[in-house]
């Protein structure tokens, strides 16, 4: 069985809460300095997470989400027991590649724009990949 992309729509939203814990933290995930707000590769892990949200429910199980591209602005700090909203927009689709506009809202207002492209392939394309790697 192959990985199937039929039936994703061509016009895709979506929307995802978090709330900031102190594992979020940019000082909790290797930051230098002590630094309680929300990291930046924690908030750009949300927004891969509701992106790969908003295709899983059109892919079977040989389908796996993948990011290629990021362009990413984190513009105001996020502090720890805030709710963040991120919100994705499918902006354009070339074959298995999706390309998303992201923006993330905080409780105080604007905190991120993203532009990001993902790819959606199937197992055995990633384990014939991981196979090369390995024998190289």
């Amino acid at each position: 069985m192959t990985c199937s992309l039929d039936n994703i729509p061509d016009q895709l939203t979506y929307d995802l809460t978090a709330r900031v814990t102190d594992d979020m933290t940019a000082q909790a995930v290797g930051n230098p300095t002590p630094v309680p707000v929300l990291a930046t590769p924690v908030l750009l892990g949300l927004c891969e997470k509701a992106a790969a949200e908003a295709l899983l429910p059109f892919l079977d199980d040989q389908c796996l989400i993948v990011g290629v591209n990021v362009s990413l602005t984190h513009h105001s700090p996020t502090p720890v027991g805030s709710t963040v909203k991120i919100h994705v927009t499918l902006a354009a689709r070339d074959g298995n590649k999706f390309t998303w506009d992201i923006t993330g809202h905080d409780d105080f207002g604007d905190i991120v724009q993203v532009r990001l492209t993902s790819a959606v392939i199937s197992q055995k394309a990633l384990e014939r990949r991981l196979q090369a790697k390995m024998h190289s």
